[in-house]
């Protein structure tokens, strides 16, 4: 297994690389559903937060932020990212809105801010809460 990184930029470029994976696999998963397969965009981004979210935790909690293997910390720092979780959902939700819903613009140009800006929230909450080491 690889070593988490322990400093900020290393951390950093492997968020932007698992991140950015599961951004990618967030990303392409809402897009399926809301045009080919025609899933209203609300419920599109939801069930895509979840795929994505598993994935990631799994890959935060290993690599990015190597997170330990004590139990209690382990149910302490999977709640942490679900409530993280939670508000880049809240976020992405918010952008499926806007630009969807009130701008009229396709599910494509909502994915734009969802690769931009919610990946950001994420990074500093799950390393300076979430994960952080206590």
């Amino acid at each position: 297994m690889v070593d988490a990184p322990r400093s900020l930029p290393g951390q950093l470029l492997a968020y932007a690389l698992g991140g950015g994976a599961m951004t990618a696999l967030h990303s392409a998963s809402y897009w399926i559903m809301a045009e080919p397969m025609r899933v209203e965009p609300y419920l599109a981004n939801s069930l895509a937060a979840v795929i994505a979210g598993l994935a990631g935790y799994i890959l935060h909690s290993r690599f990015t932020f190597g997170h330990g293997r004590d139990e209690s910390a382990e149910v302490k720092s999977f709640g942490r990212y679900l409530v993280v979780s939670v508000l880049c959902y809240c976020l992405n939700s918010f952008w499926v809105w806007l630009v969807v819903k009130d701008w009229g613009m396709s599910v494509a140009a909502s994915i734009v801010p969802m690769i931009l800006a919610t990946p950001w929230l994420g990074f500093v909450l799950n390393r300076f809460w979430a994960f952080r080491k206590a």
